[in-house]
């Protein structure tokens, strides 16, 4: 793995671009070229946590490196798990990630609490591990299927200490490692992402071990301790932001009724304290309903054009939505309620998506992501 210097020895700024040239220069995907077409590639705090539907850290490079300099303000106002935000950190400017999802804003916290790795591994050794006391009265019998009864009394005792003493980066740290099919991982075989019904019987895994080598991981290329960067538990719709204190947006928003950010991160979100009628109600608030996306979207735009500066850049990519035979151009159809709202629309870029290889033929089909350029006025 490419140590964090050697990683980003290449990325100094283009010469600022025009939105044309932008446009040209994000045409040519250098994101699906080596080293950063690679799902290894990019600086290991990226893999703290997984999240369905996030967007790659090499696209994520390429559209800061190509629409941005080093000291602006970059927001992404659906930043998941701040793969975003945390490459805008990485590249010199300032990352602002905001999302409703707790389980997504806890990550992306998490990636900017800028400890050292011995710090963090001191507060580990102190800790008291007597889960005597330890109920799990209040886990459900669908998180309990998951786990040896000790194994998840240890990990109750540390989420619980984590969260009392405000240690984000140890809460996202062990987040990552709630459950999967690899020896790190706490829960019996299972998916990473998608926390589909163990394949094995739990048996009692050692909690702070596993958590001391996540941590060594995620320091394993280096970062700085020092950050202007942030993440907010907010909404899209009502942003914790200044007029015109963002130079630019590059996000990828929700996909319009295709992927389920409450279901399919259902057991982190438990651990969250999520239970069944709290997960219910994020899923009404959050922006993932076809009935009301478009509208939801454009309540959006009215926050972005509010926060974001004059004439400043707006850059969404946007994936078709399949409905039946039929395929809706998502972002036509955001791209015609933005202008509305005053913005305007330079140019669009497909980027085409590689089929799954697992899907069978009868079934494949292809999908296509394209990203909207538009400045505020």
């Amino acid at each position: 793995m490419q140590s964090s210097l050697t990683m980003y020895s290449n990325s100094e700024n283009l010469k600022l671009l025009s939105v044309n040239e932008m446009i040209n220069q994000i045409k040519k995907a250098q994101w699906r070229k080596e080293p950063y077409k690679f799902q290894n590639w990019a600086n290991w705090l990226h893999r703290m946590s997984p999240y369905v539907g996030k967007i790659k850290p090499g696209m994520a490079h390429w559209l800061i490196k190509i629409a941005s300099k080093e000291g602006e303000t970059i927001l992404d106002p659906f930043s998941g798990i701040g793969t975003i935000p945390l490459e805008a950190d990485l590249q010199g400017r300032i990352g602002i990630g905001v999302d409703l999802n707790p389980y997504a804003y806890s990550i992306s916290r998490a990636k900017f609490e800028r400890a050292s790795m011995e710090e963090h591994i001191k507060w580990l050794d102190s800790i008291n591990m007597d889960i005597s006391k330890v109920s799990l009265d209040k886990c459900s019998p669908f998180m309990k299927k998951f786990y040896h009864p000790d194994t998840l009394k240890e990990i109750i005792l540390l989420r619980d200490l984590m969260i009392k003493e405000k240690k984000h980066f140890l809460l996202g740290c062990l987040l990552g490692i709630i459950h999967g099919h690899r020896p790190g991982h706490l829960s019996a075989v299972t998916s990473l992402v998608i926390p589909f019904n163990p394949k094995t019987k739990p048996e009692y895994k050692k909690v702070i071990p596993r958590l001391k080598a996540k941590i060594k991981r995620m320091y394993s290329d280096g970062f700085s301790t020092k950050t202007k960067s942030k993440a907010f538990h907010a909404d899209a719709r009502n942003l914790p932001l200044a007029d015109g204190s963002v130079d630019l947006v590059i996000s990828s928003p929700p996909y319009f009724d295709t992927l389920d950010y409450v279901n399919d991160n259902r057991l982190r979100l438990e651990f969250l304290g999520y239970d069944y009628n709290k997960k219910e109600k994020l899923k009404v608030d959050l922006i993932q309903n076809k009935e009301d996306y478009l509208e939801e979207m454009r309540k959006v735009g009215i926050e972005l054009k509010r926060v974001i500066k004059n004439k400043g850049l707006c850059i969404f990519i946007l994936g078709d939505l399949h409905r039946g035979k039929t395929r809706i151009n998502t972002a036509n159809e955001v791209m015609k309620i933005y202008e509305m709202l005053g913005f305007k629309t330079h140019g669009t870029v497909e980027d085409a998506m590689p089929t799954n290889k697992c899907i069978p033929s009868n079934y494949k089909r292809s999908k296509m992501d394209r990203i909207i350029l538009m400045t505020n006025g």
